[in-house]
């Protein structure tokens, strides 16, 4: 008879997070009437990555370098408002920071997380 054994993988909840903050950031350009100019096509493509990375971390909890790789992204959102050029835009710069402090911290969070799986026959010693 073998062990039962149950598995779970906290990366999962905060690779969530992160999926919905990047689909978040991709239609903020919309929602904040920046279509067509450089900071739309920031959001677009950076929380498009987001999305992805995270989505991709979700069915392979084992890959922490998504997450890290996300970790750079969302260094990247927190100060694109100043690099890219829209800081004269208060609801974006304030969209990009929380978004991007999000980000950050569920990547981290994610790549930190270990795989823990517990014998449920075994007792303790």
């Amino acid at each position: 008879m073998t062990p039962a054994r149950t598995g779970t993988f906290p990366a999962s909840g905060a690779s969530l997070l992160a999926l919905l903050a990047g689909l978040w950031f991709f239609f903020s350009p919309w929602i904040y009437g920046a279509y067509g100019t450089a900071n739309g096509w920031n959001g677009w493509i950076v929380g498009a990555l987001v999305f992805l990375l995270a989505l991709m971390r979700r069915s392979h909890p084992s890959a922490t370098s998504l997450s890290w790789f996300n970790a750079i992204l969302g260094i990247w959102i927190f100060i694109s408002p100043w690099i890219v050029g829209y800081s004269g835009m208060p609801g974006r710069v304030v969209n990009s920071t929380i978004v991007g402090l999000i980000v950050f911290c569920t990547a981290v969070i994610g790549a930190n997380s270990q795989r823990m799986s517990h014998d449920m026959t075994s007792t303790p010693t």
